[in-house]
């Protein structure tokens, strides 16, 4: 039941972390506000409980407690009011037998000292178990307030397992046709036809990808062979686009329909978002990297996180593909952006 109420996805953990702050920063200003006013309240009871203590032993005069010194009377003496000096707090009270001295009555420093000391530990022991319920009271509040975040997310789940299951008709209807209209006419259109095609086809796979448990088939893999032949492609469709490749020859144990994948969203990812200019994409044993000329980016590594985007193109899923199938194969993948340039690379381990 508890573990059901814990977020799951790092949208949720993020408002989770978010929304405990918040709530528990607000309470703790107020806890702090009302402990501060009760302890001054409880700092001037102990001052009053001193001066009654010292007015009742000037009249009776008994106990040890309290030291007495004589001293002059003079015009601005001020006699039965609480007084703070370097021996501790003490009141001036009249000698009835004489009208120049006055009696001294002193409350010890030390004393007062160790009033003071049960005083503050009084308050922060009340404050500390009041800090812990305000942190557990805050944790509630927040799981909480994440349940319309959660639902928003099932229903994107749900949404997106419909459109996986409903799709596949028609992109088969279209593969069927395409393949005979391929065999009756050898022209342009239908290649483009063909690749738009397959980018349907890879977005209908990402979307399978984020709703399933990914299990590897690890084999060996040609990274180069599968870059190039990406690169081929998609030059296809973007013949503007130059490309600078600098390519080793690179074989790694992984997933070949993963690697496929990673490549083919980086790469496709940096053919979209270059309007105009070139592509270099370098591949040696460290790793893969893709560089591509493009706008600012606000929060680069952001971009691996499910339906964040930056713009209106796209649905945010490409690099959080990359993201999860380079974490399956161990690898490592980041994102910067520099004086104009957006890299992404892959260190392989």
């Amino acid at each position: 039941m508890i573990k059901d109420l814990l977020p799951k996805t790092s949208y949720e953990k993020e408002a989770l972390l978010k929304g405990l702050i918040l709530f528990f920063v607000t309470m703790e200003i107020f806890l702090v506000l009302v402990f501060y006013l009760s302890f001054r309240g409880s700092l001037s009871d102990l001052k009053e409980k001193i001066f009654l203590e010292l007015k009742n032993y000037s009249y009776t005069f008994e106990g040890e407690e309290f030291s007495i010194d004589i001293v002059p009377v003079e015009k601005e003496t001020r006699f039965y009011e609480l007084f703070e000096g370097e021996e501790g707090f003490y009141i001036v009270v009249p000698v009835p037998v004489s009208q120049k001295d006055a009696l001294k009555i002193i409350y010890p420093r030390e004393r007062y000292e160790k009033d003071l000391k049960e005083l503050i530990l009084g308050h922060l022991f009340f404050f500390g178990l009041a800090t812990v319920l305000a942190l557990g009271l805050s944790f509630a509040f927040s799981l909480y307030a994440i349940n319309p975040l959660r639902k928003a997310l099932v229903m994107i789940d749900e949404v997106t397992r419909d459109i996986v299951h409903d799709i596949n008709t028609p992109l088969m209807t279209l593969q069927v046709n395409l393949k005979i209209l391929s065999k009756k006419y050898k022209d342009e259109e239908i290649s483009r036809a063909e690749y738009a095609l397959e980018q349907l086809k890879r977005l209908n796979e990402n979307l399978r990808v984020l709703k399933r448990e990914i299990r590897l088939k690890m084999e060996e893999v040609n990274l180069k062979e599968i870059i190039y032949r990406e690169i081929e492609s998609l030059k296809a469709v973007y013949p503007n686009i130059k490309v600078e490749s600098r390519l080793e020859e690179v074989r790694v144990k992984a997933d070949t329909e993963a690697v496929r994948r990673i490549v083919a969203n980086i790469l496709e990812n940096a053919f979209k978002y270059t309007s105009e200019g070139y592509i270099s994409v370098s591949l040696n044993r460290a790793g893969l990297s893709v560089e591509n000329p493009s706008k600012p980016v606000k929060n680069p590594n952001r971009l691996f996180e499910r339906y964040y985007r930056e713009s209106q193109r796209g649905l945010g899923l490409g690099l959080a593909i990359v993201k999860k199938l380079c974490t399956e194969l161990g690898w490592q993948v980041k994102a910067e952006y520099k004086e104009g340039k957006f890299r992404i690379e892959v260190t392989l381990r």
